[in-house]
């Protein structure tokens, strides 16, 4: 009887052992990161909307034999932050943007985690549902945020963009009767027509002709742009008229294309318009938009025919501009070449206070403007001077740049250098009670946050 204890309980312990053992083993899966659980739905959220078929990414990421193929790829632009395209240092300045698409440091650690492990693929049940895209000619961005498509749309017309050679700027212009009374716009989305424009298209910017002889430049939209959304208060006003004059720049990639973009615009409904026009304001080495909304040469700024950057060097420009009416900035966006480094915009306030706005690391293939959330929106005093700097790298650490011993000067070509800061701004002259209003509010806001910070609440 002694006997058939001591082998029923030597059963025992090994039947225990066992589960404990299949515990462990089944712990250890959970603890593993996979792809159908942790890296799919990450792709699904920040890398599908352009890396899918029939988008312009240059490869899917929508199945696990797809991403397992470029797993060390993947996690090579990820570490780096090439991927998802987010070109703004998050060391300096505002952090509050409506439109950050870039991953947490912790989602990066997933995906680092997965791919160190051999990237495994997971449970096949553990995987999302596969999303359903939309065909790139229907696809706007902007449609989740008004849940519509865009109200009218603007079309420049098809142009071959010719395989070799050097840049291309067609004189392209169309008629347009999208509106037929004054309309004022909410928001607008740029995108190319077809897959094969993103890799051809340097820049457009369409300016509407309205019958009464009014321009409106629609936004300037360099490649990896994708819109503007304005404030709540404030709109782009569209005239009624019948002629688009596009702005086209081309620049080609060894192949035909045939090119062609789209504008959408979102309309506020008719007859209600907001308080405020707005608009996307151009500071650059050699000229500046002023408060009225007139561009015209600023002795504030350096000029432009300055810039010569030595081969294996670099270059600096700096220039200021005090605003002479209160504004509201609400989106920022940095433009230059192949040699550029970063931006920084800065305020020194009229008390005297120094602001580093944002400094813009630079990605010539991403032109991203850079949307604030509105408790983040620079409130800009009268008397408030910017500082506007650029930083450019013709050697050879930057990855950008072709042949560093070459010297580079200003000029319009790829192959030269630039440096434009567009400032997405709404002016307040005559609507100082508005202003102050906005100022009152925003003090009430990091008021409520300190409290809220030092609560824990």
């Amino acid at each position: 009887m002694n006997g058939t204890r001591f082998i029923g309980g030597s059963m025992v312990v090994v039947a225990v052992g066992l589960l404990m053992v299949e515990g462990l083993v089944a712990q250890e899966l959970n603890d593993q990161i996979t792809f159908t659980r942790d890296v799919a739905p990450l792709l699904q959220e920040n890398c599908q909307t352009c890396h899918r078929d029939g988008g312009f990414g240059p490869m899917p990421l929508v199945t696990y034999d797809e991403a397992k193929l470029f797993a060390p790829l993947i996690k090579m632009k990820v570490h780096s932050r090439q991927m998802p395209p987010w070109p703004v240092d998050k060391t300096l300045g505002i952090q509050d943007f409506e439109n950050d698409w870039s991953l947490t440091d912790e989602e990066i650690e997933t995906i680092e985690g997965w791919v160190d492990s051999g990237a495994p693929e997971g449970n096949p049940r553990d995987m999302p549902p596969a999303i359903e895209w939309p065909d790139f000619t229907d696809s706007w961005r902007y449609t989740e945020v008004f849940g519509r498509p865009p109200d009218v749309i603007v079309e420049s017309p098809t142009y071959l963009v010719k395989p070799n050679g050097q840049d291309q700027w067609p004189n392209l212009t169309a008629t347009w009767d999208g509106v037929t009374t004054k309309r004022l716009a909410r928001a607008i989305e740029a995108r190319p027509k077809n897959p094969q424009t993103r890799y051809v298209f340097h820049h457009g910017g369409p300016t509407l002709i309205g019958d009464n002889g009014e321009r409106t430049g629609l936004m300037n939209s360099p490649s990896g742009k994708v819109g503007e959304i304005w404030p709540d208060d404030a709109g782009k006003v569209i005239y009624p008229g019948s002629q688009v004059n596009f702005g086209m720049h081309f620049f080609p990639i060894g192949e035909e294309v045939d090119a062609s973009v789209q504008w959408g615009l979102w309309l506020y409904p008719e007859g209600e318009e907001p308080e405020f026009e707005t608009g996307e304001i151009q500071f650059r080495a050699d000229q500046s938009t002023g408060a009225g909304g007139f561009p015209g040469h600023d002795q504030q700024l350096a000029r432009r025919a300055d810039l010569i950057i030595p081969p294996n060097g670099q270059a600096m420009q700096t220039g200021t501009y005090v605003l002479d009416q209160p504004a509201r900035i609400h989106s920022l966006r940095g433009h230059m070449h192949s040699r550029g480094k970063y931006q920084m915009v800065e305020a020194i306030y009229p008390d005297g206070r120094h602001e580093i706005i944002n400094k813009l690391n630079w990605d010539h293939g991403w032109h991203t403007a850079f949307m604030y959330q509105e408790h983040a929106r620079p409130l800009l005093p009268k008397g408030t001077v910017l500082i506007m700097t650029s930083i450019w790298d013709n050697t050879e650490n930057n990855r950008y740049n072709h042949d560093p011993d070459q010297w580079v000067f200003a000029g319009s070509r790829t192959i030269d250098e630039m440096s434009h800061i567009w400032i997405g701004i709404t002016y307040f002259g005559g609507s100082e009670d508005y202003f102050q209003g906005l100022l009152d509010d925003r003090e009430r806001f990091l008021t409520q946050q300190q409290i809220a910070t030092a609560t824990g609440n």
